[in-house]
């Protein structure tokens, strides 16, 4: 192992676990703001009628969620895509495009979120038709973010979970690492599938549950993994 790859393990093995401590700040900085009942997150009238320090916890929510469900699993599909280049040729290519996708799609929901909800609220403490305004504004960006956005992730996750688990596994990965990135995987692929049914927002509900639950867990052990296996190689090499 050259000095220029031990350097990308450690960037990568870091940002994964550092990526998985943000995503869990998310969930708690979430909660803090919506007590479990993410609707709230779309109704323009209760976001923009919060406190000031109440919308802060959602913009720092917002801030952990680009800086750990999404900047971090673009290092680590470009580590991965890197090592498995080769052996996994279009297919490979196909992934690391997906998971850039997904990276994109988020950090613009996400910011998009983070950047407007402020301003809005200053327009909507000024009442009348401005607060209604804000009120229509906020609830089209909020909902184009997590139920058109955020939706469109699912498919493309399935997808770069599906290739990149496939090689991990060959490349002799366990299951402590191989079988929570199956299970965030079909979680977004059913998450997006059940969207297109509003008969199903429960079972979209728990999909969620899961993935913001295990997703960061996934990243926190295949970055602590990561270390381990270079750590060994390093003394056996």
């Amino acid at each position: 192992m050259n000095s220029n790859s031990k350097e990308a393990v450690r960037v990568t093995a870091w940002a994964a676990i550092l990526g998985g401590i943000f995503a869990y700040l998310n969930v708690g900085f979430m909660l803090m703001v919506t007590q479990g009942d993410m609707s709230v997150s779309l109704d323009g009238a209760a976001m923009l009628g919060f406190p000031a320090e109440i919308r802060e916890f959602f913009r720092l929510s917002m801030l952990a969620d680009i800086l750990g469900f999404y900047l971090p699993v673009l290092v680590i599909g470009g580590y991965l895509w890197s090592i498995f280049r080769e052996e996994a040729g279009t297919l490979g290519d196909i992934a690391v495009l997906a998971i850039a996708l997904y990276v994109t799609l988020g950090v613009i929901g996400a910011a998009l979120q983070l950047s407007v909800l402020n301003p809005l609220a200053d327009a909507h403490a000024a009442g009348g038709e401005a607060a209604k305004a804000a009120e229509v504004i906020w609830t089209s960006i909020a909902v184009g973010s997590q139920q058109g956005l955020w939706w469109c992730e699912g498919p493309v996750v399935l997808f770069w979970g599906l290739v990149v688990g496939g090689h991990l596994k060959r490349a002799g990965w366990g299951r402590s690492v191989l079988l929570p990135l199956s299970v965030v995987g079909w979680c977004f692929g059913l998450f997006f599938l059940a969207g297109f049914f509003p008969q199903l927002t429960g079972l979209s509900a728990a999909l969620l549950v899961l993935v913001v639950l295990i997703f960061p867990m996934w990243m926190i052990l295949f970055g602590t993994q990561l270390l381990r296996r270079s750590t060994y190689i390093l003394a056996t090499g």
